[in-house]
């Protein structure tokens, strides 16, 4: 079905769209995107190319997420002004395409209308998950970190019943969700695991790989957190001075808030990245664009310890990933071992070059459109016993979790029907 028109939109995040977008079309499908602001590396979304009602819509969400933010009562009146011309892009896109991949769990209205419109008039919709949009907020230190739990618990709560609400709605009229094991906790329904489909990589030109001689220079680590707190940029600094008093050379990079060019110089420069400390995947977007220069990324996270148990094996990307506590160890030996950090490094471009190149994850989600899926694909929320997270220590999970269990209820998770997860927490509290 290669005459199939597709839309990718509403929301642009390192680049995903764009590349979709390429990799469908460099297999013949006529596929465009439409986002909702203006990205700041722009990512090639052909803007002049799209209809005046496109890019009204844009300009205007854009305007909304400006830095500095500008008044609240004007910001009311974008965001209002927004919403109603999102209804015009929604009803221009139904003329035009016949499948709708939705990222981040948003749509152009977000209502129950529009979804409940797409399915009558036989469109198909796949919703893909990055992460924040589905993770149960208690496991996300974008709600809690730096918090106590009585400040962060209110907060916690309605947003779980928000987003476990969202999820079984786009359940309800989605053909597919895409979705990681480690963040798929709210799902009642089987989904496609995220590993199984990849991101996409735009195609690149071959990259240097050299960061200069070992024997004559101190090594170059490179950690561009765009939250550094979310990131454990804290904990990772504190490694980096705990392994200096040790007698390690370290050059380290922190890069914050710069122009993707100066990380793309730094990357070339480095000899390897350290990506986050509470990671629930081995390869984010940082350590992605690292595997580009054949740099490989050292990633805490606590999904570390059960990857393979929810991954098929030739799915994981190549990455350092371990425990938090083991960060430090991890780290020594990157630099201590040479021939092993750039073997990672191989690894990790080859994987990210051929795994995840646009092309071959297009192909994958084309087979979704076509109702071509192995039963590898899927994956079933009865099988998830995964807590951790993003952002947030075990510790503070069990605080946060604790405090929403003694003054909410255990309904106020949202784990309704979960038993092994609720079995999980009840072990964690105990």
């Amino acid at each position: 079905m290669h005459d199939m028109k597709v839309l990718i939109a509403p929301v642009e995040t390192a680049g995903f769209v764009a590349n979709l977008v390429q990799g469908l079309r460099q297999l013949g499908v006529d596929a465009e995107s439409y986002v909702s602001e203006r990205h700041s590396f722009s990512y090639g979304d052909e803007e002049e190319k799209k209809s005046p009602t496109v890019r009204l819509w844009r300009y205007l969400g854009t305007l909304f997420q400006r830095k500095p933010p500008l008044p609240l009562l004007v910001r009311a009146a974008l965001l209002a002004a927004q919403s109603v011309v999102a209804w015009f892009v929604l009803l221009r896109s139904i003329r035009l395409f016949d499948a709708y991949i939705f990222v981040a769990g948003k749509t152009f209205t977000n209502t129950r209308l529009e979804l409940r419109l797409l399915r009558f008039l036989g469109k198909r919709i796949i919703f893909v998950s990055l992460g924040s949009d589905s993770r149960p907020p208690y496991m996300s230190g974008g709600y809690c970190a730096g918090m106590a739990p009585d400040k962060a618990a209110p907060r916690v709560v309605r947003a779980s019943k928000k987003v476990s609400k969202a999820v079984q709605f786009q359940e309800r009229y989605a053909h597919y969700m895409v979705n990681a094991p480690g963040t798929g906790q709210f799902h009642r329904k089987k989904f496609v695991n995220w590993f199984s489909m990849g991101v996409p990589v735009a195609e690149a030109e071959e990259q240097s790989t050299e960061g200069g001689t070992q024997e004559s220079r101190p090594v170059r680590i490179l950690h561009s957190p765009s939250k550094p707190l979310l990131k454990g940029s804290n904990e990772i600094r504190a490694v980096i001075a705990s392994l200096r008093e040790k007698g390690y050379a370290i050059e380290f990079i922190e890069l914050k808030g710069v122009p993707n060019a100066k990380v793309r110089e730094e990357l070339a420069r480095c000899d390897f990245v350290i990506d986050q400390l509470y990671s629930d995947t081995p390869m984010a977007f940082f350590a992605t664009e690292a595997a580009h220069y054949g740099k490989p990324a050292v990633v805490g996270g606590y999904f570390s310890a059960c990857v393979n148990q929810y991954v098929h094996s030739d799915d994981i990307p190549p990455s350092a990933y371990v425990l938090p506590e083991q960060l430090e160890g991890t780290v020594a030996r990157l630099i201590d071992d040479k021939l092993y950090r750039e073997a990672l490094g191989r690894a990790a471009r080859r994987f990210v070059r051929e795994r995840w190149r646009s092309a071959a994850v297009a192909k994958r989600y084309l087979a979704l459109l076509n109702d071509d899926v192995p039963d590898s694909w899927w994956c079933s929320p009865a099988d998830i016993s995964y807590l951790g997270g993003l952002g947030v220590s075990d510790k503070e999970l069990r605080a946060m979790v604790r405090y929403i269990v003694d003054h909410y209820g255990w309904g106020a998770l949202q784990l309704q029907g979960k038993a092994a997860l609720k079995e999980r927490f009840a072990r964690l509290l105990s």
